[in-house]
């Protein structure tokens, strides 16, 4: 199956006021450390349901920062990118993302604008990515994804593991089956963060230094 759509990596903002409080459904629960929870969660005024993965993993979060920012990676572990681009760092990184589609979806595009920040007391750090309304033209064989919201958070324990939280709702736009949209809600977080494991693996995130990260508005403020 060639998996749909943009289940990919956003949030609608209902989701994160609910976060901790929501009626999250457990889809999977990990078998021991190391292994991906999931979860699913129904949002008010919406057929498509939110997403969430949780992950610890042995890995220092410069390392894992470096795994999230490296779009040049993408299409190799998050779940169904087709492509990606970064189209601008200044003030506000800007992606474009293509995700496949399975028919009779079409496949679709959106424009991320990705914001970086750290809570000063636990150091978590996330990752925050919004659809950029009317940043670039729409492409002939892609439908455009009118609102997505995603947030991935990295918070440090103390043993020197990192706990990954990917969290995600999307409106896919145009006809999508809901039970198709739901079906990439119980496959995305689980796909998407057991590649960020095996990409910790490789050599180039595994030795990751702070000189290795991309100058992003805001990594500089960062506390790793």
């Amino acid at each position: 199956m060639k998996a749909l759509i943009l289940a990919l990596m956003m949030v609608a903002c209902p989701v994160w006021a609910l976060d901790d409080a929501g009626n999250w459904e457990t889809t999977r629960e990990g078998a021991g450390r190391g292994e991906v929870s999931t979860y699913a969660m129904a949002v008010e005024g919406s057929p498509v349901k939110a997403f969430k993965g949780v992950v610890e993993l042995q890995a220092s979060m410069t390392s894992v920062l470096a795994v999230i920012t490296a779009v040049d990676t993408f299409p190799e572990w998050i779940f169904q990118n087709q492509s990606a681009e970064r189209l601008t760092s200044d003030h506000q990184e800007r992606i474009l993302m293509a995700f496949n589609g399975i028919w009779p979806v079409s496949d679709r595009d959106v424009v991320l604008a990705n914001t970086l920040s750290q809570d000063a007391d636990t150091r978590v750090i996330t990752l925050h990515s919004v659809n950029a309304v009317g940043f670039a033209d729409k492409r002939d064989g892609f439908v455009r994804i009118p609102a997505l919201d995603n947030r991935f958070t990295l918070a440090p324990l103390d043993d020197g593991w990192v706990r990954v939280k990917f969290e995600t709702f999307v409106d896919p736009g145009g006809s999508v089956p809901v039970w198709l949209a739901n079906l990439v809600a119980t496959k995305a977080p689980l796909v998407t963060l057991e590649g960020i494991r095996e990409q910790l693996q490789k050599p180039r995130f595994a030795n990751a230094t702070r000189d290795d990260l991309p100058a992003l508005p805001g990594m500089d403020a960062l506390e790793l």
